[in-house]
């Protein structure tokens, strides 16, 4: 994971950097990369590759939102953090759907809720999948699986571009998808939260690039369902 700071202010970066790097040590198991800048200019000039950016926004040169818009150009997934004493960009900054708002003085425990939301989301981007088939192992990532299916003693990798019949036992994506946007609605069925179109009280729609297919859910398991669901949708606003 690669983190950069933009701000003419150096000891918001110097904070920033210090408060980011313990949030990371407390997390544990992932190397993190720093990397800053004083100006957009200069990230812009260095086509600086990131994961997560924290930009300001009044700078010389471009603004924070200029750089956050052509940050999303070069990569769609970044988390960007808009840091900046004035609210009144928020709507400008919300045009380049940036994920978080945050205003100075940083306040440490809100960056650091923020961030851990930051990271769930990179880790369900980025996690790939394995999958082992009579033809080939082909992967996948988290946010591409659509559901796991189970049927006619065949399992199947519904992913957003077909449908991939897995060597692997359901069994077995029982224990892999482990990650909070996976759940098991039925013994057949392990779904991604993320396609989730509509829940009813036996079966759940899943909708992907203007398809459609339903799933079956547990009638013991609709409740916990609906309340996993609910938490996941809250969790990645």
């Amino acid at each position: 994971m690669r983190i950069i700071f933009c701000d003419d202010d150096p000891m918001v970066i110097e904070q920033l950097l210090s408060y980011v790097s313990e949030f990371f040590a407390q997390l544990g198991g992932k190397k993190v990369e720093f990397a800053y800048y004083s100006s957009g200019d200069a990230l812009l000039n260095a086509k600086a590759r990131a994961d997560i950016a924290f930009l300001d926004v009044e700078m010389p040169g471009v603004s924070g939102i200029h750089v956050g818009a052509k940050l999303k150009e070069l990569n769609p997934n970044i988390k960007i953090f808009i840091v900046t004493s004035y609210p009144d960009y928020l709507d400008e900054a919300m045009r380049f759907q940036v994920f978080r708002y945050l205003s100075k003085p940083i306040d440490k425990n809100r960056l650091f809720r923020n961030l851990k939301d930051a990271v769930y989301q990179y880790n369900m981007e980025s996690r790939e999948f394995p999958i082992v088939t009579n033809e080939g192992v082909f992967v996948r990532r988290a946010e591409e699986i659509i559901c796991v299916e189970a049927t006619q003693r065949k399992v199947l990798v519904h992913t957003i571009d077909g449908v991939l019949q897995s060597t692997q036992n359901m069994e077995y994506w029982r224990q892999t998808l482990t990650l909070p946007c996976f759940y098991m609605t039925h013994r057949s069925y392990i779904v991604n939260l993320h396609f989730v179109n509509s829940i009813h009280k036996d079966t759940i729609l899943l909708k992907y690039r203007g398809r459609e297919m339903t799933a079956y859910l547990t009638r013991r398991r609709y409740t916990a369902f609906k309340d996993t669901y609910l938490w996941y949708m809250e969790s990645v606003k």
